[in-house]
């Protein structure tokens, strides 16, 4: 495990490494949409944010299932 700092880091912080993509990726659909359609843009921002935290929080969890099967 020492010879991968990264892994390490992701396995210690997920949950806060998680809601940062969630936000990051929410920041980014929503000035998208925004753009695009003006303030409709804002309504799904409470659909987006969940979503982008369950694919980040999923990533997280296979990294420790595939660690626990190695290690």
């Amino acid at each position: 495990m020492e010879r991968f700092p990264a892994r390490c880091l992701l396995l210690r912080f997920g949950r806060i490494w998680s809601l940062f993509v969630a936000l990051a990726a929410t920041v980014g659909v929503t000035w998208l949409l925004v753009a695009l359609l003006g303030l409709a843009g804002y309504p799904p921002v409470p659909v987006v944010l969940p979503f982008f935290y369950f694919l980040a929080e999923s990533y997280v969890e296979l990294i420790q299932i595939v660690v626990e099967m190695v290690h």
